[in-house]
C-alpha cells in the first residue's frame, strides 16, 4: 500500500478509517512513521540566559503562547511554530533545542504551550543550581512528573478496561483496548503504557508489570550534556517520544520543587480519534523495547 494512502487514512476525521491502519502489517507502519513528511516550522527566538526554553506551539500568537512566554520571561525562549496534519512534536523539539544551543545554555526546558504557571523562572532558577541530573522534571501533577507502567494485560482485563472506558465515558481506556484485543498479537504490542494515576489499586491485577518509571510528559529540563544530537526519536506521531526519553534517562533524573500546571488535551484533544491514531505510537514502542 502507498504511503499516501496510509496518511490519508490516518489524517481521516473517521475513526473507522484510523483503525485500518492497524489491518497492515507492523513493518509497513514503521516504514510509513518514518518516512512521513515534515510540516513547516517557523523558530521565533528572544532573550538570552543560560536557561533557555524550548515551545512548539501551533501559532506563536495565541493567548498560550503569549501565557508561556510571560511564564519564562527572563529566559531564552525558543518558540517553534509548526501545525497541520504533518506536525510532528518531536521533531520540533529537536529543531528547537539545534537553535537553542547555539547560545550554550546550562539548562534547556522542554514545555507545551499550554502551561499555566505557579511558580516564577527564578524558583526554577534556584532549584536547578544545586542539580547535575541530565533530566530534571517538576513537582508531579496530572500531566508530567507522572508514573507509568509497561503491563503485558490479561485478557479479562482488557475486556474490563473496554467496558469501564465505555461506561465512563474515558476514551484511552476504551480504544486502547479495543484496539489491543483485536490487533495487538497481530502488531506484536506486548505491553501497553498505563498511567498509574488510572487504574490505582486494579494495577496489581493487569498483569505482568514489565517496567515502570517516572514519565516527564509535557514538562522537562535537560542538562547541557545530555543532549547530543536529537534528544527526542522523531518516527514517534506527537505522543509517547517523552516515555522514550525518560525511560532511557531514568537513572540520571530528579525531581525538584517547583511547580506549574497545564491543560488537558489543548492542542491534540481528548477524543477517541486521538487514541486511534496514537496507538500507532504502541505499536512502534514495543518494536522498540521487545523486538
Amino acid at each position: 500500500m502507498e504511503f499516501r494512502m496510509i496518511e490519508d487514512m490516518f489524517s481521516s476525521e473517521d475513526p473507522s478509517i484510523v483503525e485500518k491502519i492497524y489491518s497492515l502489517d507492523r513493518n509497513t507502519i514503521i516504514e510509513w512513521m518514518r518516512k512521513r513528511d515534515t510540516a513547516q516550522m517557523k523558530v521565533w527566538q528572544t532573550g538570552n540566559d543560560d536557561i533557555a526554553v524550548v515551545i512548539p506551539t501551533a501559532d506563536v500568537e495565541s493567548a498560550r503562547a503569549k501565557e508561556v512566554m510571560r511564564i519564562f520571561s527572563g529566559a531564552k525562549i525558543v518558540m517553534v511554530e509548526s501545525k497541520g496534519r504533518f506536525f510532528n512534536y518531536a521533531r520540533s523539539v529537536n529543531k528547537g533545542l539545534s537553535v537553542a544551543l547555539e547560545s550554550s545554555p546550562r539548562w534547556v526546558v522542554i514545555s507545551n504551550d499550554d502551561v499555566h504557571g505557579i511558580d516564577n523562572l527564578k524558583k526554577l532558577k534556584d532549584e536547578l543550581s544545586t542539580s547535575s541530573k541530565g533530566m530534571v522534571l517538576a513537582k508531579p501533577s496530572r500531566y508530567h512528573s507522572y508514573k507509568v507502567s509497561l503491563i503485558k494485560v490479561k485478557p479479562y482485563f482488557l475486556k474490563g478496561m473496554n467496558f469501564i472506558g465505555k461506561f465512563m465515558k474515558i476514551p484511552p481506556a476504551e480504544v486502547y483496548s479495543y484496539l489491543q484485543m483485536k490487533y495487538g498479537a497481530k502488531l506484536g504490542v506486548t505491553t501497553l503504557t498505563i498511567i498509574d494515576s488510572m487504574i490505582g489499586l486494579m494495577r496489581n491485577f493487569a498483569g505482568e508489570v514489565k517496567d515502570s518509571f517516572v514519565n516527564g510528559g509535557s514538562f522537562m529540563v535537560l542538562n547541557r550534556r545530555a543532549i547530543n544530537g536529537k534528544v527526542f526519536d522523531e518516527t514517534f506521531i506527537n505522543g509517547y517520544e517523552d516515555v522514550y526519553l525518560s525511560m532511557k534517562m531514568r537513572n540520571d533524573m530528579e525531581i525538584v520543587n517547583f511547580r506549574i500546571n497545564e491543560e488537558r488535551g489543548a492542542s491534540l484533544g481528548f477524543g477517541k480519534l486521538r487514541f486511534y491514531r496514537s496507538f500507532v505510537n504502541e505499536v512502534y514502542l514495543n518494536y522498540l523495547l521487545w523486538g
